[in-house]
């Protein structure tokens, strides 16, 4: 090929690209539609009774189990009463957090991520952390301490997971998983309740979570529209 014939062919190679790159293809009747990114953020908002903990007291006997629900900070951790064998769960703590999911519509039902953003006030040991949907909870507050906890502890729907974290009076971010995707999702429009726990039973061990007000946890969620 000559140096002519070259040039001339770069030049309709080029001017092929160019047109390619403006004229983007694959909707039907050649109409484009560029899709854009928006953020929409899950709050805890102002209610006093949407963050807190409730607790598992186990009895020598399942009768003489008791639980205790406490409004405020979010905190999960374990403690046993060693006066007797085996250890009994002293109690057990399971933090709650209902965050208040906006109304969206996501272009092709689907996010593109979301991140978990809390901020630990005080902690002892290593608690690592386990956030799950409790789909059961369907109304709130629960009416019953003892539902409300093991709603929480027996959900197999984990949403995020973090580790534990040394430094107390920080902000802490963790990626939900794709089922905390799903659902936030399902939750669009309404409200999506949280259980907050620590899996393992090292005694002394916990973690508090700011509740409402400045500090309080709240969700970032990405999206195309």
């Amino acid at each position: 090929m000559s140096k002519h014939g070259l040039t001339l062919a770069l030049l309709v190679l080029a001017i092929i690209m160019l047109t390619g790159c403006n004229q983007p293809i694959g909707m039907p009747g050649n109409d484009v539609h560029a899709a854009t990114v928006a953020v929409e953020s899950c709050y805890v908002g102002s209610d006093t009774l949407l963050t807190g903990h409730v607790d598992w007291y186990k009895g020598e006997m399942p009768i003489w189990d008791y639980y205790v629900r406490t409004y405020g900070t979010i905190t999960r951790g374990y403690y046993y009463y060693s006066a007797l064998q085996p250890y009994r769960a002293h109690p057990r703590k399971n933090g709650f957090c209902v965050f208040n999911v906006p109304s969206f519509t996501p272009r092709n039902g689907t996010v593109l991520a979301c991140t978990l953003w809390y901020y630990q006030s005080a902690h002892s040991g290593t608690a690592s952390l386990v956030v799950k949907w409790p789909q059961s909870i369907t109304s709130w507050p629960p009416a019953s301490d003892n539902t409300l906890f093991w709603a929480i502890w027996n959900s197999t729907d984990t949403i995020a997971v973090d580790t534990y974290h040394a430094s107390d009076n920080t902000w802490y971010k963790v990626p939900l998983t794709s089922a905390g995707g799903m659902a936030v999702l399902e939750c669009e429009g309404g409200s999506l309740v949280t259980g907050w726990v620590y899996p393992d039973s090292t005694n002394g061990t916990y973690a508090d979570v700011s509740g409402v007000g400045a500090n309080a946890p709240y969700i970032k969620v990405w999206y195309e529209e």
